[in-house]
């Protein structure tokens, strides 16, 4: 199989670097010789990767940016920071999402979760993919949601933009593909990341059998290197539900269905 650096290049960024997924991915590419970029908000967490994998990969490069993906000036802040390195692999992890019914959130934070999770990949898209498409080389891997194959309760407008992300990757999928460029939505289903184990209840975490983000990033990277898509479910428990549900369940019950399971979740922190 060719490596991940023989497919789309030396350098890899990735958005949402420093916790859970995003941390994971940033690990896993430099252990698969990538060098690294790194963009997050917080800098203790940048710098805290940054040397995890300065001390167990020295000879990877590794730079990182403090980066607030809401800025207004994300395009041109991207476009410095990148420079001249030529990257190949860009992963964009981030994600803003507010638990809670749609009538007790606020209209900034709505508008947050367009900026963070669908202004943000595209702006990533547009600086990096016209490089990629005219080296005729490059991978784009957008992490989406289980929560983005329905509406459900609770996480309405996070589910709507999960959903702009998936179908964002699978019509770039199919544009880029003949410029060597692969487009690939991962879709998670619940993950214990840190900001997973900080929004559910403990009692209830292992009710949702969640992934481990080393699991999630193993499986979408070796995927990614088998070039498969456009869309990939991780985890084998996620494969079932979505066959349930896409394919033995009208819309209407698969709503139903997953809005119960998460008012069950989370009904009590409203």
């Amino acid at each position: 199989m060719i490596s991940l650096q023989e497919q789309y290049g030396k350098w890899a960024i990735i958005a949402g670097a420093t916790e859970g997924i995003g941390e994971q991915f940033s690990l896993q590419l430099a252990a698969k010789g990538l060098n690294i970029l790194l963009i997050a908000r917080g800098q203790s967490g940048l710098d805290r990767v940054s040397a995890n994998i300065k001390k167990q990969f020295p000879q990877i490069e590794c730079d990182s940016l403090s980066l607030d993906l809401a800025d207004t000036q994300l395009t041109q802040k991207l476009e410095k920071f990148v420079g001249d390195r030529e990257v190949g692999l860009m992963v964009y992890n981030a994600v803003y999402s507010y638990i809670g019914e749609f009538s007790k959130d606020n209209l900034a934070s709505q508008h947050l979760s367009l900026d963070v999770n669908c202004k943000g990949p595209l702006s990533f898209i547009s600086v990096l993919s016209p490089a990629m498409l005219a080296r005729k080389r490059g991978g784009i891997l957008l992490v989406s949601s289980m929560s983005g194959f329905q509406g459900s309760a609770m996480v309405a407008t996070y589910a709507a933009t999960k959903a702009f992300v998936t179908v964002l990757a699978e019509g770039l999928w199919q544009e880029f593909k003949g410029n060597g460029v692969h487009v690939m939505a991962c879709v998670a289903g619940a993950t214990l990341t840190p900001n997973f184990k900080k929004q559910t209840p403990s009692e209830k975490i292992s009710s949702v059998m969640p992934m481990t983000p080393e699991a999630v990033v193993k499986e979408a990277l070796q995927a990614l290197e088998k070039q498969k898509g456009p869309t990939i479910v991780v985890g084998s428990m996620n494969k079932i539900v979505h066959f349930l549900f896409s394919r033995l369940m009208t819309r209407k019950q698969a709503v139903n269905i997953i809005s119960s399971a998460t008012r069950n979740l989370y009904q009590d922190k409203n």
